[in-house]
């Protein structure tokens, strides 16, 4: 048999005060004394009371929820991140509501407008450049930052990663060891970090003097897997791939064609997943701090609350991490 919820009435009832009292006892208001809060704390506890928190919500304007919206739900870089996230907000007393977009403008505007008809206090997106019209649309009524990309000419801020410090030191790893044809597995050029990282790639390539090829994808493994045999037929030295997914299409080819990674080509990825170091030949990573990416991304857009202002932007630094992937000197 179902039993109705614990109220404040039954509460009050119970200890033979106000509802308002009990209201403010279990809000720990030094108003009532120390004694008659910690009882009715005790009971409520007995009782299993849960506060109201749609009625909450009425009361104050705020729901205390938070909406997430992501690319992928399967892509581990924003799995990772959105675990950051709801972690982070939970311990700030907010519930998240993590939805997917699927790189794809439609569905991203019904993920934005389903998070807005639940009226969350605010929302964090990965955004592409198409939803930009409709993103700054929303921005106007609801506090809304970007996370891990940006949309240029945008005045939306976002907390992002600045790829630029880990893939000039990978580049540099490769040249040190002897490395002169660079095979590179680009991201979306629809993306703030395909453009970017691209454009540094070319950039700091160009600077060692290093020849390179690239391959034009997607953030999607079977983009990684396709673009690697193609580099492979160039004969490159090296492939350093732009993205994580990426990654493990990259390692799923070179397993295929028999390439000893480590011995016969070098291989960088990007994020610092587990699979990558239990690798025969550990992956050899530019890492992004996917989670505290994350993390700072929550901060910034809780603290913007109540103010008048819109969230903080902010950069992570990415860093190499050297691994035996790139042993192989030619």
């Amino acid at each position: 048999m179902v039993t109705a919820p614990t109220t404040l009435r039954d509460i009050a009832q119970a200890c033979g005060v106000s509802v308002s009292t009990v209201s403010r006892a279990l809000a720990n208001n030094p108003a009532i004394a120390k004694k008659t809060r910690e009882s009715i704390q005790s009971l409520a506890k007995e009782l299993d009371y849960r506060p109201n928190a749609q009625a909450r919500a009425l009361k104050s304007s705020r729901t205390d929820a938070i909406g997430v919206v992501i690319p992928s739900l399967i892509n581990p870089f924003f799995a990772a991140m959105a675990a950051a996230i709801e972690d982070e907000a939970n311990q700030a007393g907010y519930a998240t509501i993590i939805t997917s977009s699927g790189e794809n403008t439609p569905k991203m505007e019904e993920a934005i407008e389903a998070l807005r008809a639940r009226q969350v206090d605010g929302i964090l997106a990965v955004p592409h450049s198409d939803s930009a019209e409709m993103l700054e649309h929303v921005a106007r009524s609801t506090p809304l930052l970007f996370v891990d990309r940006y949309i240029e000419g945008s005045n939306i801020p976002a907390v992002v990663s600045n790829s630029a410090p880990g893939l000039k030191a990978a580049l540099q790893a490769l040249a040190e060891r002897g490395h002169r044809k660079v095979g590179y597995l680009a991201g979306p050029q629809t993306t703030s970090t395909g453009l970017e990282r691209l454009k540094e790639f070319r950039s700091f390539s160009e600077e060692l003097g290093l020849e390179y090829i690239i391959h034009h994808g997607g953030y999607l493994h079977e983009e990684g897997f396709l673009g690697t045999q193609k580099l492979l037929a160039q004969k490159p030295t090296a492939i350093i791939a732009g993205d994580s997914m990426m990654t493990f299409g990259a390692l799923e080819a070179l397993y295929r064609e028999h390439v000893d990674i480590g011995k016969q080509i070098a291989l960088v990825g990007f994020d610092d997943f587990v699979f990558m170091r239990i690798q025969p030949a550990p992956v050899s990573i530019i890492d992004q701090s996917v989670e505290e990416m994350g993390r700072i991304a929550l901060r910034n857009l809780v603290a913007s609350f109540g103010g008048k202002s819109p969230p903080q932007s902010a950069v992570v630094e990415t860093r190499f991490i050297p691994r035996e992937s790139i042993d192989f000197s030619p």
